[in-house]
């Protein structure tokens, strides 16, 4: 079975519901795979900070019922290690990348999967890792 990780720029695209961003369909897609089955998810806890800062500076009212739909769906939250650390902290120096940003490849390193994120940025500065895919090259078969 793949073993994706996801980060805050795929999540929100699942309530967000702007069908408009030329992603969209490939997020949807890879929540449907997710519950039925066919694919793991994780994310660090970060995910949920993230989100949630996200939902309550530009979703006020709905905030708290869409943030309850992301808990709901129970992503798999991996606790970090101190090789994990580490690894977030020599990227920041070598790449000059957030450690939030590292934190969601990090995870992909540790569960042995593959970052899957909207951010094109990020992706191209760590796309050496093989570890990293931008949602809109998704497979829609996952």
């Amino acid at each position: 079975m793949k073993n994706y990780v996801v980060d805050a720029s795929v999540i929100l695209k699942w309530v967000l519901g702007n069908e408009s961003e030329s992603d969209h369909e490939q997020a949807m897609a890879l929540l449907e795979t997710w519950t039925e089955g066919g694919i793991e998810l994780s994310a660090p806890i970060l995910w949920q900070y993230e989100v949630g800062n996200f939902l309550g500076r530009s979703l006020q009212e709905e905030a708290m019922d869409k943030m309850n739909l992301l808990l709901n769906l129970n992503i798999r939250n991996v606790a970090f290690t101190n090789g994990m650390w580490s690894q977030c902290f020599s990227w920041m120096r070598q790449k000059s990348i957030t450690f939030y940003d590292a934190s969601y490849l990090a995870v992909a390193f540790e569960v042995q999967g593959t970052l899957i994120t909207a951010d094109e940025k990020f992706a191209g500065e760590m796309e050496e890792t093989n570890r990293i895919c931008l949602l809109k090259n998704l497979d829609s078969g996952s």
